[in-house]
């Protein structure tokens, strides 16, 4: 299927966009302060920069015409659990079932070593930051808005932007919890904070 361009879609449904990423953000978006802590969020979100005056712009704030790029509705939909706009707008979570994956990768065995520390993301608005103990074991740092808390463990051999991430062997508080998925719609985003 081609991907469809912006002219393909109605104004009401990037309204309609708009609307559930305020209702992910938690807020609605009306000063410029909350253009910015969205553009914050986002990027925290998806690992993916947007500017606040695009924000304006697609919201109306500023009074300038405004043609958003597929790329920025993308963003969007991602922010709020879709793989895409084109998904957004039509409810079709269709995927290929097999194939090369063609993002980055992070393989717990070759790629880490005790003590470095990824931050992960997913939506909407999660942030974990993890330390890796060696044997394929990890503990959470810092933890925002998740069900992880710091101190947590858990088994992970291998992190996928985009995909979601199964977490097994998870204890919390001592009590050993099974298997927990982080990003199950939209994927996780990872980026190093160590070298």
């Amino acid at each position: 299927m081609a991907q469809k361009s912006v002219s393909d879609f109605r104004i009401d449904q990037i309204a309609d966009l708009c609307r559930m990423v305020e209702t992910t953000f938690s807020q609605k978006v009306s000063t410029p302060k909350h253009f910015e802590a969205l553009a914050e969020s986002i990027f925290n979100n998806t690992g993916t920069p947007i500017s606040p005056t695009t924000l304006k712009r697609l919201w109306g704030y500023l009074n300038e015409p405004m043609v958003p790029r597929t790329a920025t509705l993308d963003l969007l939909a991602r922010y709020c659990g879709w793989k895409d706009f084109t998904h957004y707008t039509s409810g079709n979570d269709t995927e290929i079932e097999s194939g090369s994956i063609g993002t980055a990768v992070l393989h717990t065995e070759r790629d880490v070593r005790r003590g470095d520390r990824i931050k992960l993301m997913w939506n909407p608005g999660r942030v974990c930051i993890i330390a890796y103990k060696g044997n394929d074991i990890w503990e959470v740092v810092e933890s925002k808005l998740s069900r992880l808390t710091k101190g947590d463990t858990f088994s992970c051999a291998l992190f996928v932007n985009g995909e979601p991430l199964y977490l097994d062997n998870l204890v919390k508080e001592g009590r050993k919890t099974g298997v927990y998925v982080c990003g199950r719609n939209s994927g996780i985003t990872f980026k190093r904070i160590d070298s």
